[in-house]
């Protein structure tokens, strides 16, 4: 039997060692694609199969093929709960986004960098994000008990200074209340990724712009409005999809109504899967609501040029 020299000795060695060093990160990995694969992918399978049956209380897999389907798209209600879900993700992101730029601008751009109040713009943060920070059901009863519908409730209390007779504020501005809601969780959310992009600005860019003369709104809009470009993408993003898919907050406040003025497609999808016990249909809608907000995310990313964004950051000044 041939001996083998130090040198092939090593050589096997180092292969051994690149090989070990190969699979290892694999399996650091591997408990993480083995829970995603149970907890994520087949579920997704198994709600993808079910759309394509009429299971319902009984639980019985009738296979029907996209009959389920051509159901879901000749219901009457479908094109008003989408069209009322598209103007709500609209304009609640439109405002989210604007609302989280103005809390920033305002908190640590003009409190932190140009007045030197940091310890002021601390204390507004924190206020702000005490929403976001606030479990959903305790969030929801604050917002039930400000606008309540007894005399015992904040806003009737406020109409009672006033000998106004106290009135039903969910019944009449149902919608109004739902958007308020979400917006201000959303906007609290947002506080601490714009600050950090704020914060990243060089001093000496802000120190320049004020020696030449510049104004506070003329820094703010040439130089901090850039740099918050990347995180205003994000932020965008992200209320597009959370709101597209927004269920929560509506059950715990309206649960849909009245009459289904605040039914958005997320709840729809949550009605009748659970409500109305027809899985089949939910599992449909469900595989609709993720291929839209699929759609709504690319086309997100495509109307702000992420693919621009990833290359080197250039500003002018």
């Amino acid at each position: 039997m041939k001996q083998l020299t130090m040198a092939e000795i090593d050589q096997r060695e180092d292969r051994k060692a690149r090989r070990r060093s190969k699979r290892f990160p694999f399996m650091l990995m591997s408990p993480f694609f083995v829970l995603t694969g149970i907890f994520v992918i087949v579920p997704i399978l198994i709600i993808f199969v079910m759309s394509f049956t009429d299971m319902g209380l009984t639980l019985e897999w009738n296979f029907i093929g996209f009959e389920t389907y051509t159901r879901l798209f000749a219901d009457p209600a479908l094109k008003t709960i989408l069209l009322r879900t598209f103007l709500f993700v609209v304009l609640a992101t439109i405002c989210s986004v604007l609302s989280s730029i103005f809390i920033t601008v305002i908190t640590t751009f003009y409190l932190d960098v140009i007045y030197r109040k940091e310890n002021a713009g601390i204390i507004f943060r924190i206020i702000w994000l005490l929403p976001s920070l606030t479990p959903s059901v305790v969030y929801a009863f604050i917002w039930n008990y400000v606008f309540g519908p007894t005399d015992y409730h904040l806003m009737n209390i406020v109409r009672s200074w006033f000998d106004l007779e106290p009135i039903t504020w969910f019944a009449l501005y149902p919608q109004q209340i739902l958007f308020l809601a979400v917006v201000i969780t959303s906007a609290s959310s947002s506080i601490i990724l714009f600050s950090a992009a704020v914060r990243q600005i060089p001093p000496h860019i802000i120190q320049a712009a004020q020696v030449d003369g510049a104004t506070p709104l003329y820094i703010c809009r040439k130089i901090v409005l850039p740099y918050l470009r990347w995180p205003i993408t994000q932020k965008t993003l992200w209320s597009v999809l959370i709101y597209f898919c927004t269920y929560e907050i509506i059950f715990l406040l309206t649960k849909g109504g009245p009459a289904g003025k605040t039914t958005t497609f997320a709840y729809y999808v949550y009605q009748n899967a659970f409500n109305l016990k027809k899985f089949g249909m939910g599992a449909a809608l469900a595989v609709v609501l993720v291929a839209m907000s699929a759609i709504l995310g690319l086309l997100v990313l495509r109307a702000f040029k992420v693919n621009e964004q990833l290359q080197e950051p250039r500003m002018d000044i």
